[in-house]
């Protein structure tokens, strides 16, 4: 059965949710790639205020609807809601994460390849601006993901 998700994972999910908002450029480049339909069947972004209340752990009434989540990931053109979700599922437990084999390292080695690139290229010019900054989150989640299902895996019996 899937634990149900703690006070941890509900602010955990708030700041994934701005790390997409981020990763398509601000809360008013998301509001524009999360259209509603008012009363009048009129069609119009959504207001960014609305964007940010999914963001910020100062309001857990609100967090972003699946569907405005699957339109971010695929204009930032990377899961980062989806993926903390299944990252989510095996570190509890709940998803299958099968035998270590050697691919598991390879795997690793690949992100933490990736990570001296993405980091290498943001200390070329000796200023790492905000999407290069981004690019290391991005690099640094995906090695942390690999990490966690190597853990998981070898944490069973």
């Amino acid at each position: 059965m899937i634990r149900p998700f703690s006070d941890l994972d509900m602010r955990s999910l708030k700041t994934m949710s701005g790390e997409l908002v981020s990763a398509v450029g601000g809360t008013g480049a998301a509001s524009l790639l999360m259209p509603v339909v008012n009363d009048k069947g009129e069609v119009h972004p959504i207001s960014e205020p609305r964007v940010s209340g999914y963001c910020t752990t100062s309001d857990m009434t609100r967090f972003m609807p699946i569907h405005h989540v699957v339109r971010l990931e695929i204009a930032a053109g990377q899961g980062i809601v989806s993926k903390w979700m299944t990252d989510r599922l095996v570190r509890d437990g709940t998803g299958t994460v099968g035998d270590v084999c050697d691919n598991d390292l390879r795997r690793i080695s690949r992100e933490v390849s990736d990570l001296i690139v993405v980091t290498d290229d943001a200390l070329a010019d000796g200023n790492i601006c905000s999407a290069e900054r981004g690019a290391m989150r991005e690099a640094i989640r995906d090695l942390e993901r690999e990490l966690s299902t190597l853990k998981a895996k070898v944490a069973q019996p």
